[in-house]
């Protein structure tokens, strides 16, 4: 009994996942998003000041984006809701927001939920839409989630 070399069998099985791999890239690339990214937390005096990088691929222009937060403490209890107004975000553009947090130790800071969306404006956004397309990562050591 002849048994056929496994190289070619290998050899399909690798090319078929690569192009599956390729297909669901091109996929997630094309999905519209909104990325914020919560960048750093810097002790400026007695203020925390937040600062986030946010990129609008969405496929439209966004002319006015207010988020509502929430911020939890280090043990996870609920410390204050913040209103973050981040303005305009052109479409395909990156923007640098940040924000200070009176008499607030950036220590002290656990967590970020974004609880949703106050306002977001623009021809293709009327009301709070831009929530649908958020996409959150953290670059500092405090957790975003939404």
């Amino acid at each position: 009994m002849a048994f056929a070399s496994p190289k070619p069998v290998i050899l399909s099985l690798v090319l078929g996942l690569s192009l599956a791999a390729t297909a669901a890239s091109a996929q997630d690339q094309s999905q519209p998003s909104l990325s914020i990214d919560l960048n750093a937390l810097e002790q400026v005096e007695q203020a925390c000041r937040l600062v986030f990088v946010a990129s609008n691929k969405t496929g439209a222009s966004i002319e006015q984006m207010s988020l509502e937060t929430v911020l939890f403490d280090a043990e996870g209890t609920v410390d204050r809701f913040a209103l973050f107004d981040f303005k305009d975000l052109p479409v395909g553009k990156t923007r640098v927001r940040q924000f200070d947090l009176p008499e607030t130790r950036c220590g002290a800071i656990g967590r970020i939920l974004i609880n949703g969306a106050a306002s977001c404006k623009g021809p293709s956004f009327k009301g709070i839409e831009c929530i649908e397309h958020l996409e959150l990562k953290s670059s500092s050591r405090t957790e975003i989630v939404g």
